[in-house]
């Protein structure tokens, strides 16, 4: 490895003010650029994941300050989680496209140098070179990944839902729904599906089954936890909210207090327009939808629920004249900025700067509080 830029005998000379490591991940090795002050970047060495620990260690040696960055991407935050361990500064950027230029040329080497050039500007004030991804902890994570495998187990049942409608429809059921595997439809289509169908159906509705149980089970269980969620100034849900919504949208968030204002919230959706100006031209487009995908699809359901629930909700009373539009893009439009509206909305909730009376939220009261109950438990 090439330490020739600074001496391995700390005690021999002064140690650098600040060093900075760039790192293109992979399952079994890393291509590592690192960056002495402001001198040129060195080129990529290749390491495995052990050994870069190892020579971290040494690097802290050697400067005051040492910043470790990487791509968010599959292996998640337990690199980060190491790094910081040892005392290490550690930035873990949004993943993105790399090649700027379109050269077309595209390799480890390669991106973990446009990684160090990225964290050379970023460090030296240009806040716009990378985008930091916060790094959540270990219970944090988990609770998102369970918030996630509803959504995966949801999937998975409606996948299996398709395949035994697609059956049906093939042996000349055209009219099959897709709950053919629930008691009631199941007991009936036994008295007229073929045998042989029947058989081949079976398979498919024991794994339902069991999906189904499981994502029951699940269900529940972050119901439950919505409390943990809540602030103190927000004992109660509003109405048309849920457990279950709280609960999803408080574990992809991580940290309400992390946004700063609203523009955070509405980037961190993926909400706000596109946009395309130049000199005296200015054009809004689509949505950008770069942001939390998950976030983003729970708020819209949310913000359809609040329509029926919350009638004097100040968002839905603002938007209402355009959702009576005729054009189908403008009630689009209308939903796509309620969300966005409704994030914001969530926010505050979450940091205690409002209430939901000040928002026109009505909250059930007939219920003890959630907040009291789960105190209770914890004491």
């Amino acid at each position: 490895m090439n330490n020739n830029t600074i001496p391995t005998n700390t005690n021999s000379a002064p140690k650098a003010t600040l060093i900075k490591l760039a790192l293109d991940v992979h399952q079994r090795s890393y291509s590592v650029c690192r960056q002495v002050d402001n001198t040129r970047i060195q080129h990529a060495q290749k390491m495995e994941p052990e050994q870069f620990l190892l020579w971290l260690a040494k690097q802290k040696q050697l400067a005051e300050r040492v910043v470790v960055c990487y791509e968010s991407g599959p292996f998640g935050f337990v690199l980060a989680r190491a790094v910081i361990a040892m005392g290490v500064e550690c930035i873990v950027m949004a993943a993105q496209q790399l090649d700027e230029r379109r050269k077309r040329v595209q390799t480890d080497d390669l991106d973990a140098q446009q990684i160090a050039s990225r964290l050379d500007r970023y460090l030296a004030g240009n806040t716009k070179a990378l985008t930091v991804v916060k790094i959540p902890t270990l219970q944090q994570e988990q609770q998102r990944s369970e918030g996630r495998q509803r959504g995966q187990l949801l999937k998975t049942r409606k996948q299996l839902e398709a395949q035994g409608r697609s059956l049906l429809v093939l042996n000349g059921y055209p009219r099959a729904q897709s709950h053919w595997w629930q008691d009631r439809l199941w007991k009936q289509g036994q008295n007229v599906w073929p045998a042989a169908v029947v058989e081949m159906l079976e398979r498919w509705r024991q794994v339902l089954l069991m999906v189904q149980e499981q994502l029951k089970t699940l269900t529940q269980k972050l119901e439950d936890s919505a409390v943990q969620f809540q602030p103190k100034s927000l004992p109660q849900l509003p109405i048309g909210v849920g457990a279950l919504t709280w609960a999803l949208v408080s574990r992809e968030v991580i940290d309400w207090h992390r946004f700063k204002n609203r523009r955070e919230v509405g980037s961190f959706t993926g909400l706000v327009a596109s946009e395309l100006s130049s000199g005296q031209s200015q054009r809004q487009g689509h949505i950008t939808k770069v942001g939390n995908p998950r976030l983003r699809h729970a708020l819209v359901e949310l913000v359809w629920r609040l329509m029926v629930f919350q009638p004097e909700y100040r968002v839905i009373k603002k938007w209402k004249p355009m959702l009576a539009q005729p054009s189908r893009s403008l009630r689009k439009k209308a939903v796509v900025a309620m969300a966005r509206e409704c994030g914001v909305d969530l926010w505050r909730l979450a940091t205690e700067q409002t209430t939901p009376e000040k928002l026109g939220l009505k909250v059930a009261t007939s219920k003890p509080t959630a907040i009291k109950e789960y105190q209770l438990t914890q004491s």
